[in-house]
């Protein structure tokens, strides 16, 4: 991770550069895809009083990420910014991670097992033929017309609005059936 740290309407002494050095370094064990992190301090005085602003910049792989943080006091300022910047990096690993582990739900194959053909129904002895499905996402009734469509006697598919295994059926009376994982 890079790091660098600018200062401005203000000198960077070398106890203000270590002490944001040490606080900013501890916020790449919150997320391993930081890229470089920009700090730059600001002072200002204002009628109300000196104003410090810590302004951080995270650039992660695919996204970046502003912090900003306004305190009277330099350090406390840093140490805002800190702690909105931990929690930050928290949430967008945690988003990360949940589309990830989404996305691989979304990969499942299932197998099932039928009776191959009409020939070897007719036969005294009967073989299991395992198939693996893709599972498409896709909603109820879209799975409604492709099992119309295909002719077939069920359907399975990835329901759209639970992200779980579905399988659409046709009953004996006409009616159709679900069964969700």
């Amino acid at each position: 991770m890079k790091l660098s740290i600018y200062g401005r309407k203000i000198t960077l002494t070398e106890a203000i550069k270590k002490y944001a050095q040490e606080k900013i370094s501890r916020v790449e064990k919150f997320n391993d895809s930081i890229i470089k992190i920009d700090a730059t301090l600001t002072a200002s005085k204002l009628k109300t009083g000196n104003t410090h602003i810590t302004e951080i910049l995270a650039y992660l792989s695919g996204t970046t990420i502003k912090v900003s943080s306004k305190e009277t006091d330099l350090y406390a300022s840093i140490d805002k910014a800190i702690d909105i910047l931990e929690t930050q990096l928290k949430k967008h690993k945690e988003k990360h991670s949940r589309a990830k582990l989404q996305d691989n739900s979304m990969k499942k194959t299932y197998s099932f097992d039928y009776i191959a053909d009409e020939e070897e129904k007719n036969s005294d002895e009967k073989k299991l033929v395992k198939v693996f499905l893709p599972i498409k996402p896709m909603e109820i009734s879209e799975a409604l017309l492709q099992l119309e469509a295909l002719n077939k006697v069920f359907f399975a598919f990835t329901n759209v609005e639970t992200g779980k295994m579905t399988v659409v059926y046709k009953r004996k009376d006409g009616d159709y059936g679900v069964i969700e994982e």
